[in-house]
């Protein structure tokens, strides 16, 4: 029993997609090859950075398409798609900063605090159930928002620090491996959460 313990707890953290590396390949991969053809560095790098992103975008639009058309009206779902996938690109371009792609990562990790807050607030951890469907998660959703929550203020401060002291090749590096590191701390998190409620479940 104990080995089926350890491995559902394991089974409960999401796995890593390699896809998401593509952005941060994208933003050091083709940025030189722009870079030569326009010599405008901050249009190549925002250029880069959201063809790596519309792949990602591409890659999860399927699902994306199924969840908003559970829960709103085909008009409706569609007209989210569209917002998701051409909003946050067309602002950022139209200005034409590349230290607000990176700071997407800011943005979305505020929208998530919020999302804890309100479920903290009334008790109903849906963020939690969105991030973490498996049911193995439900009896530490508490713990695991506050966590989250904690680790969402520390990702916004970090991202924010690393767009504030270092140049646009600094910022590509750190792009290229924000994936792992996302995923590397929230598994981390997951497990030592659930091992340590282990006991009281069983």
């Amino acid at each position: 029993m104990p080995h089926d313990d350890h491995s559902s707890i394991r089974d409960a953290v999401p796995s890593f997609d390699p896809g998401y590396f593509m952005p941060g390949l994208m933003a050091m991969g083709v940025y030189p090859l722009l870079m030569a053809l326009t010599a405008d560095p901050a249009a190549s790098f925002v250029t880069a950075f959201f063809m790596g992103l519309w792949v990602i975008l591409a890659r999860h639009a399927e699902w994306a398409a199924r969840y908003w058309c559970r829960h709103f009206s085909v008009r409706t779902a569609s007209v989210l798609a569209v917002c998701a996938a051409l909003g946050p690109a067309s602002l950022i371009m139209m200005f034409d900063r590349p230290d607000w792609c990176l700071r997407l990562f800011s943005i979305f990790a505020t929208v998530a605090c919020l999302a804890i807050l309100n479920d903290l607030r009334d008790g109903d951890h849906a963020y939690m159930r969105f991030r973490l469907p498996d049911e193995t998660a439900r009896s530490a959703d508490p713990d695991l928002a506050r966590a989250f929550l904690t680790w969402n203020v520390a990702l916004i401060l970090l991202n924010e620090g690393v767009i504030a002291v270092f140049d646009i090749s600094g910022w590509m590096i750190w792009y290229a491996v924000l994936p792992l590191v996302i995923h590397g701390v929230e598994a981390t998190v997951i497990l030592a959460i659930l091992h340590n409620r282990r006991p009281t479940a069983a």
